[in-house]
């Protein structure tokens, strides 16, 4: 018998192109209503996006609202592209950033730690890589990302993504292959050449 499907899983769909593209505006124009319904749309998923880097829900945490609060500080600045896409990016600099300085921090302190930073810069060059294939997964359409994320990330059967979805196995299997050969395109421009 299969297990029932979590609550958790029903998403909000979400914000549309040009509904992104008005909190845009708005947020540069100062509103902050805007920011906040973009503070409260995007915080979970970028923190734990940013958590994929850093490993500290703490750490990640605090980065994201770095990021939330250099928007707000500089929303003169910002462009009319998509809020989205500029957030992830900025987190994503942010974290690479708080890696590469605490390695140097590790350098100063524990000038005979070498092991230490090259597992880090590996950890470093591991974290890029997931974060690029995180990339990659968002430029999915989205039913297919929600396909591969239940069934991957959640671990959970084609029937049960089926049921969550509220389509058939066939079409979850037709999702799900699709997104891979698109995973696995993209990959071997990804993976660092050795």
């Amino acid at each position: 018998m299969s297990q029932p499907v979590p609550s958790d899983i029903r998403v909000q769909a979400p914000p549309l192109i040009s509904e992104e593209r008005d909190w845009a505006a708005r947020v540069r124009a100062g509103d902050a209503a805007a920011f906040e319904r973009a503070f409260r749309t995007y915080h979970a998923a970028l923190c734990k996006f940013a958590c994929r880097y850093v490993h500290s829900p703490e750490i990640a945490e605090e980065l994201v609202h770095d990021v939330f609060a250099r928007l707000w500080e500089e929303r003169a600045r910002l462009s009319g592209g998509r809020l989205k896409s500029y957030l992830y990016t900025a987190v994503r600099n942010l974290a690479v950033s708080h890696l590469r300085h605490q390695l140097v921090e590790r350098r100063w302190r524990e000038p005979t730690a070498a092991v230490d930073v090259n597992e880090g810069e590996r950890r470093l060059e591991s974290a890029e890589l997931e974060a690029a294939v995180e990339r990659l997964l968002h430029r999915l359409p989205e039913r297919c990302r929600l396909a591969l994320t239940l069934r991957w990330r959640r671990q959970m059967s084609y029937a049960e993504v089926a049921r969550a979805m509220g389509i058939s196995v066939k079409t979850v299997e037709i999702y799900v292959g699709r997104g891979l050969a698109v995973l696995r395109e993209s990959y071997q421009s990804l993976a660092p050449h050795r």
